[in-house]
């Protein structure tokens, strides 16, 4: 049987419903403002759609190494997997907090974990990959404001599938980067993406989104004046050669 590591950030995609522009650090704020969760019922998607495509096969038989309440356990029971397979390795604290993710990852890792899927975001990305250390890869359900990030699935749906072509052995693990977005700036109105680590993940191009860039915009007006310094600099080089340009106003 597989020992999959399975943790869920409970109040990840929250601070978007309510114009946050992210959870990180306002998770009070956003709850105060009535957003409802996102990442459980996302969670609970994966785990019913995997329970779905597994039934009656014998090596898609998995063991799930996960936290108790909405960090795992009740999303998996949600979906129907039964206790007989929900190995519960870590119980966090009433607010979870960026701790009780790598404290739960360290679990599931401690414990033998093959793989470790988690349901968050960027942020969450960033304590998955601090916790587990490069030591086995690991795979995010999509449910955070930011998903820059390019070990994230492109739905719940999709994760699953991955999930059991891993298990069959048809996915190779390689590398994708974490990135993720300053939140405190973006409230501000500025955008900055870093990138944090790069860690190990499932390579399969059409149910993995890759990484995100950010690529400044160049007014027209700029490109302009850049083709016309560059053509003045031919016409210079080049006063024997004829030049033919054709019709419209960028050439005026």
């Amino acid at each position: 049987m597989h020992r999959i590591g399975f943790v869920v950030n409970p109040i990840a995609g929250m601070g978007g419903r309510v114009g946050l522009k992210g959870t990180d650090g306002v998770a009070k704020e956003a709850q105060a403002a009535g957003a409802e969760p996102v990442a459980g019922p996302r969670a609970q998607i994966f785990a019913g759609t995997f329970l779905q495509l597994s039934k009656r096969d014998e090596a898609l038989r998995v063991r799930w190494l996960t936290c108790a309440g909405g960090m795992g356990a009740d999303p998996l029971r949600a979906a129907g997997i039964t206790e007989d397979v929900i190995e519960v390795v870590y119980t966090p604290r009433e607010r979870t907090t960026a701790a009780d993710t790598r404290s739960g990852v360290e679990a599931c890792v401690d414990r033998a974990a093959e793989l470790l899927l988690f349901c968050g975001g960027d942020g969450t990305a960033r304590n998955v990959a601090e916790a587990a250390r490069d030591r086995i890869p690991i795979l995010g359900i999509p449910a955070g404001v930011k998903m820059h990030s390019g070990l994230f699935a492109v739905s719940p749906a999709a994760a699953a599938h991955l999930l059991v072509g891993y298990l069959r052995g048809q996915l190779r693990i390689g590398a994708a980067e974490i990135l993720d977005l300053d939140e405190e700036a973006y409230r501000t109105g500025e955008w900055r993406v870093r990138l944090f680590a790069t860690a190990k993940t499932l390579v399969e191009p059409n149910l993995v989104a890759g990484g995100k860039v950010m690529i400044d915009e160049v007014s027209e007006e700029a490109i302009r004046g850049e083709l016309g310094v560059h053509f003045s600099e031919l016409f210079e080089t080049e006063p024997d050669t004829l030049f033919l340009l054709g019709p419209g106003s960028t050439v005026h």
